[in-house]
Order: C-alpha cells, then sequence, then structure tokens
C-alpha cells in the first residue's frame, strides 16, 4: 500500500470517528454506504495493513490525550494495562462472537474506568461545579475507544 492510499484510509477513519463519536473498526469501513465496496475486496495483507492503520491512529489518539486530567487517567491505563486494552479493543468489533469473553474482559475493563473515575472526582472535588462535565467527557473517551462497553452487563 503506498503512502497515498495509508493518508487517504487514515482520513477516512478520521472522519468516520468524526461521525460517530468512536475510533471506527476494519469491519465498519467494509460496511460503510460508500467506502465499502473498496474495502470489503481486500486480501489478508492489506486487511492487516489497514488494522495496523488504525492501531497507530489509535495509539496516536491515546498519546495526544495528556492534555486533560481525564486523557492522562485514560493513558495511565492504556500503558499499565495494553494486553487488556487491545483485547477488549479487539472483541467489542463483535462481541457476540465470544460474549462470555466479551463479558469478562468488560468487567475488567469497567473495573479499571471506576477506579479512575473515582481518582478523577477526588481531584475535582473542590471544583464541583465542573465535575459532571469531566467525567462525562471522560466516558466519551472510553467509549471511543469501546464503542460496545454499554453492553457489558
Amino acid at each position: 500500500m503506498n503512502q497515498a492510499e495509508q493518508e487517504q484510509i487514515l482520513t477516512i477513519v478520521k472522519n468516520l470517528e468524526e461521525q460517530k463519536q468512536c475510533i471506527p473498526f476494519l469491519s465498519d469501513l467494509q460496511k460503510h454506504p460508500v467506502f465499502g465496496p473498496i474495502f470489503t475486496w481486500i486480501d489478508k495483507a492489506k486487511e492487516d495493513e489497514i488494522n495496523q492503520i488504525i492501531d497507530t491512529y489509535i495509539r496516536e489518539r491515546v498519546a495526544g490525550l495528556s492534555k486533560t486530567k481525564w486523557g492522562q487517567l485514560f493513558q495511565r491505563f492504556f500503558e499499565t494495562q495494553e494486553e487488556l486494552f487491545w483485547a477488549f479493543r479487539d472483541i467489542n468489533e463483535n462481541p457476540d462472537e465470544d460474549f462470555d469473553l466479551f463479558q469478562k474482559l468488560g468487567k475488567q475493563v469497567e473495573q479499571q474506568m471506576f477506579t479512575l473515575e473515582g481518582i478523577l472526582t477526588e481531584k475535582m472535588v473542590g471544583q464541583e461545579k465542573g465535575l459532571d462535565k469531566v467525567v462525562s467527557s471522560f466516558y466519551n473517551i472510553i467509549y471511543s475507544f469501546f464503542p460496545r462497553m454499554g453492553q457489558v452487563e
């Protein structure tokens, strides 16, 4: 895949994230009404390249979160629980494939997020006025990486 194709895919990923408020999976690209046919008929090697572009984009997005308290906390989760992050991100693409594993990993991620939310709330106690907005922003970030987090029971 040449540089122009990679940049075009990255642009599509960014635009879809903007529209849907979550980072798309390859399957989302394949289901897209306009771009779907392009992504549906690719071979395994190109699929791997596209998944690598998405993974690199995710790493860059996480690295760019350091400007806010909630972003720093999510970065901490990513750095200390990277294996859990990627496992849950992968199963978010199709949670029905292994529903029990999705639930198990989801509970682990959920527990980590509750811990981080507690830290965030503790830091914001003196600023009650903005607490709801900050916590809401924190969960928006979580759902942007794990769009099916709400399906964890």
